[in-house]
């Protein structure tokens, strides 16, 4: 039988097999309060986990590199989207936002942030200057003839700067905010709404106030200047393809592509394509415009675009002018009495060009590469304005600036006297001018220059200095100095009075690709103005040309097959014959300009000669064959001056013929003239005639009916006794009368009388009259 202490061991083993099952449960907590600690529990678990993970899980956890690498694959619209997602992303974008938009501006649009610069804000001008720019009338505002257009905002003087560099930037960036509001239009062939002169419509003026305050953004924020460089390049991309398909417009286009399209790049716009110089002032012109690039040109020497406003300078240069002009309105003020010169000098005819004041002076410079290896090397040639009272620091500037790298000296300096023809200005001012002719040593042969008629000449030198001048009065006149310098190079200063054409057509001249060794010979300043006289004679012939095909066509004098008679010049002959002795009187003053041309170029061919004396074998100065004073080259152009000579004896010869054709048509009309006059007064006469022989035969017809007429009248009268007579039954003629019979003779005789009398006082009447209007003609014709 078991112990009680085995029985408790089994018991203890078997509960050792069979564990106990808990089958308690939790009491469910309905407390609010509980149910909010747990959850709080649960965040701040969750958020301790977040941080202490290490794999980013957000689009700002990547490094910033690859951040900034992705960014600046994005458009500049892109960017204004990821903004608005959050408030963190938007600081960090704020933060990177001018790095953001320089990289996209410098990868998709480096060509228009070359055309459209912004303003200069205020703030980064200097704080002297800045109360000159809040002048409301400043002279440099004055001279650009600025006015206000329908599509352009007013600036903010209070926060950008308002010099003409800035003012055209401003108007840019303007216009090509307004262009984008409009494409929708022009795409759909809707028109544009036109505003008349003088309205300002409301949705106009909300139209122009939220283009400024998108520009305004702009100067402070790169991401709305960037954005507004992504909206342009739409406009030009809808604009160069809207105007590709249209079928009539065969003008010069942009090459794009559909892949350029895609891209979102301007890089196309770097190909050839027409100039962009037109700005939009007018919503008129956004038709038309396939693409508004501004400040940039076309080079087709070297075939590529240049940009104008690439850098501050031009800013600066206008400050600079705006600090000269109140230097001068308080020298001005000091010193109101301003004197010219003398009126000594031979140049009378040329007084109009002393003004008293003047802000600016027109200059051209033109350079030479130092090197000089290559005679032929192209020259550079510079055009700027320079204030008049900067300029002892202009003459003091250093002859030798770089451009592309490479190192050019000073060759030529030209400073340009008279009207401009696009700021109509008159200048220098004679101060100026005093003080250019002194440093340059032109006093006397400038005053030659003005006081001579024409022709070319050669004062006296001094020391080494050459000293030459032209006339052509009164289009041109020109001085200019040249010194040649030890180390082979050349100083050539030169004064030309030109205006108008003349001085576009230098302009014109001087913009033609020329080589350094032109540049450098002392006849270079002659050959421009024997090319420019050479142009202008032969712009005056192919105008003389028009008219006299035009008078042989409408005159018939002509052997011309191709040429027809359009209608019969009868009736404006006169004016024809007016119309040809304009054209000789033009054709006289072409030869007269043909003989200077001559004479410049016989005086150039001397000089060129003089410098070429040989020493043995070897001339002393050798020219490539395309150059200007070479001989080859030379003898072209005397021998194309000898058949412009040629030409003008021609045409002179056809105006003559003309002349003398319209004479004769005139004669032959007047004298077809005088045969109608008589041939209708011999009808007249015919017609008199055969008049006449009428009422001659009425007179006869009248004189035979008459007697007949009167007698049968009278006797019709109850003034006879006819019945008497038949009563008493004679046989003779004899009739008595009546008592009236006396009384019809008395009343008739005066009456008949008194007829005649009225017609003899009325013939006296009309007599008088007519001695009376003869007498007063022949008065006046002696008076």
């Amino acid at each position: 039988m078991p112990t009680t202490k085995e029985t408790t061991a089994a018991q203890d083993a078997e509960r050792d097999i069979t564990p106990v099952e808990d089958l308690t449960q939790p009491l469910a907590l309905h407390s609010k309060r509980t149910e909010r600690k747990r959850k709080k529990l649960e965040k701040r678990a969750n958020s301790k986990s977040s941080c202490s993970d290490v794999e980013p899980r957000g689009f700002l956890d990547l490094p910033l590199e690859l951040l900034m690498a992705i960014l600046e694959l994005l458009r500049p619209s892109d960017i204004f989207v990821l903004s608005r997602v959050n408030a963190r992303l938007r600081t960090f974008l704020l933060e990177e936002e001018v790095a953001i938009a320089r990289h996209i501006v410098n990868w998709r649009y480096p060509i228009l942030a070359q055309c459209f610069l912004r303003p200069v804000l205020m703030e980064d001008i200097d704080p002297a200057i800045q109360p000159l720019l809040s002048i409301p009338d400043r002279p440099d505002l004055k001279l650009s003839h600025r006015i206000p257009h329908q599509n352009i905002p007013q600036p903010d003087v209070a926060l950008h700067c308002t010099c003409m560099t800035c003012l055209v930037r401003w108007t840019s960036l303007c216009a090509a905010v307004d262009m984008v509001h409009w494409q929708d239009n022009l795409d759909k062939g809707e028109p544009i709404p036109t505003i008349p002169r003088g309205q300002l419509p409301a949705w106009n003026q909300e139209l122009i106030a939220s283009n400024r305050r998108v520009v305004l953004k702009s100067l402070t924020s790169p991401l709305w200047y960037a954005r507004i460089l992504e909206a342009h390049l739409d406009s030009t991309t809808r604009s160069i393809r809207r105007h590709s398909q249209n079928k009539g417009d065969r003008r010069l286009h942009f090459r794009m592509t559909e892949e350029d399209m895609r891209a979102g790049t301007d890089a196309f716009l770097q190909r050839a394509g027409p100039p962009t110089f037109d700005y939009p002032y007018s919503r008129e012109l956004y038709y038309m415009l396939e693409a508004f690039l501004p400040s940039r040109s076309w080079l087709s020497a070297q075939q590529k675009w240049v940009y104008m406003s690439q850098s501050q300078e031009w800013h600066e240069k206008d400050l600079e002018t705006l600090v000269c002009f109140d230097t001068a309105n308080h020298w001005l003020s000091q010193n109101p009495a301003i004197h010219g010169p003398d009126g000594n000098h031979l140049g009378s005819v040329w007084e109009k060009y002393e003004v008293a004041q003047c802000p600016v002076v027109d200059v051209t410079e033109i350079w030479v590469e130092e090197t000089g290896t290559l005679p032929c090397a192209n020259a550079i040639v510079e055009s700027k304005s320079v204030s008049s009272p900067g300029i002892d620091s202009w003459l003091e500037e250093p002859p030798s600036q770089y451009f592309a790298g490479e190192a050019y000296t000073r060759s030529v300096r030209i400073v340009w006297v008279g009207q401009d023809g696009g700021k109509k200005r008159v200048g220098p001012s004679t101060k100026a001018l005093e003080r250019l002719t002194e440093a340059w040593e032109l006093g006397d042969a400038l005053n030659y220059a003005r006081g001579c008629f024409a022709g070319v000449s050669t004062p006296v030198p001094d020391g080494d200095t050459q000293i030459f001048t032209v006339a052509y009065h009164p289009k041109l006149a020109a001085a200019w100095s040249h010194t040649e310098l030890p180390n082979t190079t050349t100083q050539t200063h030169v004064i030309i009075f030109a205006e108008g054409e003349e001085r576009a057509e230098l302009r014109r001249v001087l913009g033609s690709q020329w080589s350094s060794s032109s540049t450098k010979h002392p006849m270079f300043p002659a050959l421009l103005c024997s090319l420019m006289l050479a142009h202008g004679l032969d712009s005056t012939l192919e105008d003389i040309k028009a008219a006299v095909r035009e008078v042989e066509a409408r005159t018939g004098h002509h052997r011309f097959a191709s040429r027809h008679q359009t209608q019969p010049a009868a009736g404006e002959l006169g004016n024809l014959s007016a119309q040809m002795s304009g054209c000789a009187a033009k054709l006289a003053n072409g030869t007269r300009k043909m003989k200077v041309v001559e004479a410049i170029n016989d005086f150039i061919s001397q000089h060129v000669v003089s410098r070429q004396k040989p020493a043995g074998d070897i001339p002393q100065a050798t020219h490539a064959a395309g150059e200007p004073f070479s001989t080859p080259h030379f003898d072209l152009v005397r021998h194309r001056a000898q058949m412009q000579g040629v030409d003008t004896a021609y045409v002179q010869q056809r105006v003559q013929i003309q002349i003398a054709a319209l004479f004769h048509l005139i004669a032959q009309q007047d004298n077809a003239i005088a045969f109608d006059t008589a041939r209708a007064t011999r009808s007249i006469a015919a017609s008199s005639l055969q008049d006449s022989s009428s009422m001659k035969m009425l007179a006869l017809v009248a004189m035979f009916f008459l007697p007949g007429s009167f007698v049968a009248a009278l006797f019709s009268t109850p003034l006879f006794a006819w019945d008497e007579a038949l009563a008493s039954g004679g046989g003779g003629m004899a009739v008595g009368t009546r008592p009236q019979f006396a009384l019809f003779w008395a009343v008739t005789a005066p009456l008949t009388a008194l007829v005649f009398v009225l017609y003899g006082v009325w013939m006296c009447v009309q007599g008088r009259r007519e001695r009376a209007k003869s007498d007063g003609g022949i008065s006046l014709e002696v008076v």
